[in-house]
């Protein structure tokens, strides 16, 4: 997804991280292309341009709206992303919309998938199946 492996990436090239132990309330919009990180907890909507990781301990209780995303924790809410990893420690509860999915074996997904080729950007929550 971002030419590396998720653990290859460095702290350098992380600019936001919400860190464990963390919670938020409130919506996330992020308007760079960066990476953003979340291991602690956010309760809101993510909005943005870039990628986005969700660690193992990280979850966030909302719709994800990305260009890019990789679940290794928990994600209760819709999501609208180009791409979209599931590791095998991932729990997805929502519905999808999305151009390519990754599932690995032992990831959970509960919820409707909608594949198809149109970009992210032309994508908006309400639109979700």
């Amino acid at each position: 997804m971002f030419g590396k492996k998720a653990q290859e990436i460095s702290k350098e090239e992380i600019l936001n991280l919400i860190a464990p132990g963390t919670v938020i309330e409130g919506n996330l919009n992020v308007e760079s292309e960066g990476i953003n990180r979340i291991d602690g907890r956010l309760v809101g909507n993510v909005k943005g341009k870039g990628s986005l990781i969700i660690g193992e301990k990280g979850s966030v209780k909302g719709d994800v709206q990305v260009a890019h995303v990789i679940v290794y924790g928990t994600v209760e809410g819709n999501i609208v992303a180009k791409t979209l990893e599931i590791k095998a420690t991932g729990k997805v509860t929502g519905n999808l919309q999305v151009e390519e999915l990754t599932i690995e074996r032992g990831a959970l997904f509960n919820g409707e998938c909608r594949m198809n080729r149109a970009t992210s950007s032309e994508l908006s929550p309400e639109q979700s199946p």
